[in-house]
C-alpha cells in the first residue's frame, strides 16, 4: 500500500474515532453525565438560621496570610447559586480571593425548590438574613465586614448597607448590579412611558404574577439564553467543534453545567413579586422609600465607599442603570471599573481573571490601608461628566440587534406616541372608575372614610399604607388598629352622633382616630392644636364637642376648659409627658385582639349627606369657623384629588401640612386612601428636611398650600432637590414667580394648582400647569360658577337697571360665586355651624327669582380662553388714590426682591384719609439685609403708582397658619405707630428715590406727602 493511501487511511481512521467519539460524548452530554467530578471549595458553615447557611472557606497556610484580617462577605443573586463564585479551581473566585489571603465568607440560601416552605420566601427575609450575617460576621472577626455582590446579589448589598445606615459596612462592592430599572429598557425610552408601560405590564400580569408560587430556575436560565440568542448560537458552534474532545469539553464542563441550567434555581413566588412590584415597576431602588422588616429604607442612607464593576457589553444590568448608584447614595467615595464583558463575564468569564478579580484585591488591599489605589478604578465624582456622556447611550443588546436596529430617534417618536397611549388607557383603568362612584353619590348613598378603608384592607391588605418616621404600615394593619380604637372609644361611652374633638399632631393615629370614630358614627371636631385658652373655648363651643381627645402634649391645655371625665388621652407612655391623674388613655383601653370591629352589622353607618367631621377655617382674615365636612363632601375631595392627580397604587403622597386643615385631610391623606398610595405623612413641614423626607419615602406626589413651595425655592440649592422621584406638586396660593423657581429649580415636575374653600362649593383647577399662575378651570361635573361685579371700596355688588348681578366681562374682575343646587351632589353647600355665618355666606336672586349662590369672598378675574386667575381676597384688596389695589398683585412683585424670604401686603387706614394705604411687612432672607434703594427702584419699575407700598416693615418672622398662610389681620390692626412697634418702618421716599426710615422727626412730613 502506497504512503499516500496509508495517510489517507490513518486520517479516515482519526476522522471516524473522532465521530465516535463524539457520538460517545454526545450521548454522554444528553444523558447529563458527567466528564469530571463535582468541585467545591472547603468551607465550613458557622452560622444556620432559617435558610440560610453562612460559609466560611478555610484559610490557607502561606506568606499571603496577613489579610485574613479583613472580612468579606459575598452574596449572590437570588436565582442563582452560590456555586457562582465558585465554578471550578480555574473559574473560582472564592479561591482567588483566598489564596490572596482575605477571610472569605458567603451566604449560601440553598436551594428553594428542595427545601420544606423554600417557595414562600420573601424578600425582606432575604435581606434580614444577610443583614443578622454581617452581625455575626463583625462579632467573629471584630471587623468591619467589606460587602461583595454579584448582579442582584449586589443590590441586596445596596439594600442591606442602607437598612443598617452603612453600620458595620467597611465598604461594597458590586458587579453588573442596576440601580436605576428603569434605564435597563433598550433606546432610551421617555421616563415616564418607561413606569406607564411597566406597570401596564404588571397589570396585565396580575393575574399570573400574585397566583404563582415560584418562577423556576429552568425559566430564568431560559430568559437568560433568549436575550443574547447570538451568543447561544456561538457556544453551540463551539461545543460541536469540540464535541470529540473529551479534555477540551472537561476544561469547560462546570461553566457548560452552570450556564446550562444546573445554577439557576427557583425565585420564591413572595419574593419575585416583592421584586416586581418595588425594585422593577416602581424603581425603588432609584427613588427611595422601599420597605424592609417595616421601614422605609433609601440608599441615600449609604455613606461607605463603593467600588462598581459595569460591564461594556452587558445586556441584564445595562452602564446606565449600573451608574445610576451616583445619583442616590450620600458617599463621597464611588469608583468604577469598567470591562469589556457580558453580564457572566463579570464574575465567570476570562476577563474576570484577568481584570475584576485582581482589581477587587487591590481594592481590599488599599482600602485596610496597605498600597494606593487601583490603576483602573476612576473615582467617579471627578470622571462624573465623562461616565454621564458615556452612559446616555446603553449598548443594543444582541436581541434588539437579531430582530432589527431601531434608532434613538424612533425610540422616541414611539415614547410620544405611547405616552398619550398610556395616559389614555391610566385614566380608563384608574380614574374612570372613581369618577363613575362620584355620579352614583345621592342623598342616601352609604358611603364613609370607614368603608373606604375596609374596602383597601380586602382589596391590598400588604400594601404600605403609612409611612411615618421610619416605620411602615400596612392597609390591613391600620384596619385593624382602627378597629381598636373603636373598642376603646365604645369603653369610654362615645356613640354614634357624638363630637368628639381631636387636638393632636400629625401622627398616623390621627387618621385612624377620624376614620375609627366615622365607624361609630361620631362626628370628629378637628382643632388645632396649637389652640389654648379663650381661643380653644371657641373652638369646642364653635364645634359643639362633648368629649375630647388629646395627645400628652396638649393634654393640660384641655383640662384646664374640659373636666377629666370629657377628655381621653392617646400615646400614654410618651416620655415627659405623663397623663393627667382620671384621664382615660385609648391606648391602654384598647383591646389587642380585636381584629373585627366590635361594632360588627352596625359598623361604618354613615351616609353620603351625614356629617363626618368638623374642620375650622384657617382665620386669616378673622376667627376660625366650624366647617361641615359631610361623608359625601370628604368622598368628593378625596376621589377629585386621586383624579387629577393620576394617584395609582404606585404612588407615594407626601404629606407635611396639618392634618386638622382641609387640604392636607381631605385632599392629601383621603386622596392617598382612596388612591390606594403610600401616605407619607411628616409631623410638620420642615425646609431642610424636606428633600431627606422626600428620599426615604420615595414620594411622587407633594401636597402644597401657601408659601410653603417659597420657602422651598428659597433655601440653598441641594444635591438631593435635583435627583428625586417627585412627578407632582399638587395644591393652592403658589405665587407664578415662586412657580417658575420651582420647575427651573426642580427638575422635571409637574404643579397642578386649585382654587376651592373648605366649605364651598365652587371649584377649579388647573390640572396640566401650561397656564403658570392660574387656578384653572371648573372640574367635570362641578358647580355652576360665575364672576359679578363688585365694588371693592364700598363693600357691595354693582347691579343693573332691573336689580340682576351683572356677570363680569374677559379680565375684568369680579366675586366669585358659585350656584346652590340642593339636589346636585356637586353643588351643595354644606356650610358652617354657625347659620349667621352661613347666610351671610349666600346671595339670593341673582340671575333669577329664587336662585342661590355661595358667595367665595374672592375676587377673580377669566381670561378670553376660560382660564381663571386669582387676583384677592375682601378685605384684602383695597382702595387707594381712585385706584382698586390686589395685595395678592403687590405681594408677588415685592416677593421678587433678591433679599426679601416672605412678604404680606395689605391695606391700613390713615385718619384724614379715604381708602387704605398699601403697606407691606417683609421677612428677610437669612442673613440679608434691606436695601431701600433697590427696593424703591423695582417697585417703582413693576407697579403703578397707586399700588406702590408706601409702607414697608421689617419684621423678625410672619406670623403664618398651620397651613403656611400669611396672617394679616394683626398686621393691619397693628398699623404704622412707629412708636408702638419694634420693628423698623421705612416710607416711599419719592425725593430722594428710595425706603426711608420712618420716626418721630419725619412722620408728619410723611402723611402730609400721603
Amino acid at each position: 500500500m502506497s504512503d499516500h493511501k496509508k495517510q489517507k487511511m490513518k486520517s479516515l481512521s482519526r476522522s471516524f474515532r473522532r465521530t465516535v467519539h463524539g457520538a460517545q460524548n454526545a450521548v454522554k452530554l444528553i444523558r447529563g453525565s458527567r466528564f469530571t467530578p463535582p468541585y467545591e471549595a472547603p468551607y465550613e458553615v458557622l452560622m444556620r438560621e432559617e435558610f440560610l447557611r453562612l460559609r466560611r472557606y478555610s484559610s490557607q497556610e502561606s506568606d499571603v496570610c496577613r489579610y485574613s484580617h479583613i472580612p468579606v462577605l459575598m452574596v449572590p443573586p437570588l436565582m442563582v447559586t452560590s456555586q457562582v463564585y465558585d465554578i471550578s479551581p480555574a473559574l473560582s473566585a472564592v479561591k482567588i480571593l483566598k489564596d490572596a489571603g482575605f477571610d472569605i465568607w458567603l451566604t449560601d440560601f440553598g436551594i428553594p425548590e428542595k427545601e420544606v416552605g423554600g417557595l414562600e420566601r420573601t424578600l425582606d427575609s432575604h435581606l434580614l438574613l444577610i443583614d443578622r450575617a454581617i452581625d455575626f460576621v463583625r462579632e467573629y472577626t471584630g471587623a468591619d465586614v467589606h460587602l461583595a455582590g454579584y448582579s442582584q446579589g449586589g443590590m441586596f448589598t445596596y439594600q442591606v448597607a442602607a437598612y443598617r445606615k452603612s453600620r458595620g459596612v467597611a465598604s461594597i462592592t458590586t458587579f453588573g448590579s442596576p440601580v436605576d430599572l428603569n434605564k435597563n429598557v433598550p433606546g432610551g425610552m421617555h421616563r415616564d412611558l418607561v413606569d406607564r408601560l411597566l406597570n401596564s405590564a404588571r397589570s396585565a400580569l396580575s393575574w399570573t404574577i400574585d397566583d404563582l408560587k415560584g418562577v423556576p430556575g429552568s425559566f430564568t436560565s431560559l430568559g437568560f439564553k433568549m436575550v443574547s440568542p447570538r451568543q447561544e448560537l456561538r457556544y453551540l458552534k463551539m461545543m460541536l467543534g469540540i464535541l470529540g474532545d473529551r479534555e477540551a469539553l472537561s476544561k469547560i464542563e462546570p461553566t457548560r453545567r452552570f450556564l446550562g441550567g444546573e445554577g439557576f434555581i427557583a425565585w420564591p413566588g413572595p419574593a419575585f413579586r416583592s421584586f416586581v412590584d418595588d425594585i422593577i415597576v416602581q424603581n425603588r431602588m432609584m427613588t427611595g422609600g422601599f420597605v424592609v422588616n417595616g421601614r422605609p429604607v433609601t440608599l441615600s442612607d449609604i455613606s461607605v465607599p463603593i467600588l462598581y464593576f459595569v460591564g461594556d457589553k452587558d445586556d441584564f444590568a445595562r452602564p446606565a442603570s449600573v451608574r445610576a448608584i451616583r445619583k442616590v447614595v450620600s458617599s463621597e467615595q464611588i469608583y468604577e471599573v469598567p470591562i469589556n464583558a457580558g453580564h457572566f463575564g463579570l464574575v465567570v468569564g476570562s476577563r474576570s481573571l484577568r481584570e475584576v478579580w485582581p482589581t477587587f484585591i487591590d481594592w481590599l488591599k488599599w482600602r485596610s490601608g496597605d498600597g494606593s489605589p487601583p490603576q483602573r478604578v476612576i473615582n467617579t465624582r471627578k470622571e462624573d461628566a465623562h461616565l454621564l456622556a458615556a452612559s446616555t447611550r446603553s449598548p443594543k443588546t444582541d436581541f434588539a440587534g437579531f430582530v432589527g436596529e431601531l434608532t434613538e430617534d424612533a425610540w422616541q417618536a414611539m415614547a410620544e406616541v405611547s405616552l398619550e397611549l398610556s395616559s389614555v388607557v391610566s385614566f380608563v383603568r384608574w380614574q374612570s372608575p372613581r369618577l363613575g362612584k362620584l355620579l352614583q353619590l345621592g342623598m342616601g348613598t352609604r358611603v364613609n372614610m370607614g368603608m373606604m378603608l375596609k374596602e383597601q384592607a380586602i382589596e391590598i391588605p400588604q400594601r404600605t399604607f403609612f409611612l411615618y418616621e421610619g416605620r411602615a404600615y400596612t392597609y390591613e394593619e391600620a384596619n385593624i388598629r382602627v378597629n381598636q380604637f373603636v373598642y376603646a372609644l365604645l369603653a369610654v361611652g362615645v356613640s354614634r352622633g357624638d363630637y368628639v374633638g381631636i387636638m393632636m399632631e400629625n401622627h398616623p393615629d390621627y387618621l385612624t382616630l377620624i376614620v375609627s370614630l366615622n365607624r361609630i358614627g361620631a362626628v370628629a371636631v378637628l382643632i388645632n392644636p396649637g389652640s389654648q385658652g379663650s381661643v380653644l373655648e371657641q373652638a369646642i363651643d364653635a364645634g359643639r364637642v362633648t368629649g375630647m381627645i388629646a395627645d400628652p402634649t396638649h393634654l393640660e391645655a384641655v383640662l384646664k376648659v374640659l373636666p377629666v371625665q370629657q377628655t381621653w388621652a392617646v400615646f400614654g407612655n410618651t416620655p415627659g409627658a405623663p397623663i393627667a391623674e382620671g384621664v382615660a388613655c385609648l391606648e391602654k383601653l384598647m383591646d389587642r385582639r380585636i381584629i373585627e370591629c366590635p361594632l360588627r352589622s352596625s359598623a361604618n353607618p354613615g351616609n353620603a349627606d351625614d356629617l363626618a367631621m368638623l374642620v375650622f377655617t384657617s382665620g386669616t382674615t378673622g376667627l376660625p369657623k366650624a366647617a361641615r365636612i359631610t361623608n359625601r363632601r370628604w368622598m368628593m375631595a378625596a376621589t377629585g384629588a386621586a383624579v387629577a392627580g393620576g394617584l395609582t397604587p404606585n404612588d407615594t403622597v407626601y404629606c407635611c401640612l396639618p392634618l386638622y386643615h382641609a387640604t392636607g385631610l381631605l385632599l392629601g391623606a383621603g386622596g392617598a386612601l382612596v388612591g390606594g398610595c403610600r401616605l407619607a405623612l411628616s409631623p410638620k413641614f420642615s425646609v431642610s428636611g424636606f428633600w431627606k423626607d422626600v428620599r426615604q419615602c420615595g414620594a411622587t406626589v407633594v401636597f402644597y398650600v401657601g408659601e410653603l413651595c417659597r420657602y422651598l425655592v428659597s433655601a440653598p440649592d441641594s444635591p438631593s432637590e435635583k435627583s428625586h422621584s417627585v412627578r407632582l406638586f399638587f395644591g393652592n396660593g403658589m405665587r407664578g414667580e415662586v412657580w417658575e423657581e420651582l420647575l427651573r429649580r426642580f427638575g422635571k415636575v409637574r404643579v397642578l394648582e386649585f382654587y376651592a374653600s373648605t366649605e364651598g362649593n365652587a371649584a377649579l383647577v388647573n390640572i396640566s400647569g401650561d397656564k403658570i399662575g392660574s387656578v384653572g378651570r371648573p372640574p367635570l361635573f362641578s358647580s355652576p360658577i360665575e364672576l359679578v361685579r363688585y365694588n371693592i371700596e364700598n363693600e357691595e355688588y354693582v347691579k343693573g337697571p332691573n336689580g340682576a348681578f351683572i356677570p363680569c366681562e374677559d379680565d375684568e374682575p369680579g366675586m366669585l360665586i358659585g350656584k346652590i343646587v340642593p339636589l346636585n351632589p356637586f353643588s351643595k353647600f354644606d356650610g358652617y355651624t354657625n347659620e349667621d355665618a352661613n347666610e351671610k355666606k349666600i346671595l339670593g336672586s341673582v340671575f333669577s327669582a329664587g336662585d342661590r349662590w355661595f358667595v367665595t369672598g374672592d375676587i377673580l378675574r377669566r381670561d378670553v380662553e376660560g382660564d381663571y386667575w386669582f387676583v384677592d381676597r375682601v378685605g384684602d384688596t383695597f382702595r387707594w388714590k381712585g385706584e382698586n389695589i390686589s395685595t395678592e398683585q403687590v405681594a408677588t412683585v415685592v416677593g421678587r426682591i433678591p433679599f426679601v424670604g416672605l412678604c404680606a401686603v395689605y391695606g391700613v387706614k390713615i385718619d384724614g384719609h379715604e381708602g387704605r394705604v398699601g403697606m407691606g411687612a417683609i421677612e428677610l432672607v437669612p442673613g440679608a439685609k434691606f436695601d431701600g434703594k433697590s427696593s424703591y427702584k423695582y417697585i417703582r419699575s413693576e407697579l403703578m403708582p397707586a399700588g406702590r407700598p408706601r409702607f414697608l416693615r421689617i419684621v423678625r418672622e410672619l406670623q403664618v397658619t398651620g397651613s403656611l398662610k400669611v396672617i394679616k389681620h394683626r398686621l393691619q390692626e397693628e398699623g404704622i405707630d412707629e412708636g408702638k412697634l419694634s420693628d423698623p418702618i421705612y416710607w416711599y421716599d419719592e425725593e430722594n428715590r428710595t425706603y426711608t426710615k420712618l420716626n418721630k422727626e419725619n412722620r408728619d412730613k410723611v402723611m402730609a406727602l400721603l
